[in-house]
């Protein structure tokens, strides 16, 4: 499944159904717009533009929703953030949501920990490079120091 933000214009609004076609047939990827929709534009009532009349899809948009399109841009990103969020809550299962807050939450308590000890090994890697010592053994004596599992390249 895709999840897609777009205008809502002549093209915009064609955007899921050409690029289902022309993708892999045999992969069944499915495309779900989150922004912006029709329901959201009579909700929140973003700024507007003409529509491009030399568009070769206006005529068609014209008919069914009048002269007037809407960028996504035109959408506050406040706004637009909680479309994001409640248009994912609907189609990824809570189990994933639930297990990305946690990782989201656990990297937020120890970021300024990670970064610091990360600025300190790459300080001590920049003094052992310009003493000359080759990357593998500075790779090989930060992994022993700081014990972790680096693989070599």
């Amino acid at each position: 499944m895709v999840l897609y933000l777009g205008d809502f214009d002549p093209s915009g609004n064609l955007i899921e159904t050409i690029a289902s076609e022309e993708m892999d047939h045999k992969r069944a990827i499915t495309f779900h717009r989150i922004a912006i929709t029709w329901a959201q534009i009579k909700r929140l009532r973003p700024p507007s533009r003409p529509v491009n009349l030399k568009d070769s899809r206006a005529k068609d948009y014209i008919a069914k929703y009048g002269d007037r399109c809407w960028e996504i841009e035109s959408i506050r990103p406040r706004t637009l953030f909680r479309l994001i969020e409640t248009g994912l809550r609907k189609v990824v299962p809570p189990e994933y949501l639930a297990e990305a807050e946690e990782r989201e939450l656990a990297a937020k308590v120890v970021r300024r920990i990670t970064e610091r000890l990360r600025r300190e090994i790459e300080a001590e890697a920049l003094v052992l490079l310009r003493r000359g010592i080759p990357e593998e053994e500075v790779r090989k004596h930060i992994a022993e120091k700081y014990g972790a599992q680096l693989r070599t390249r």
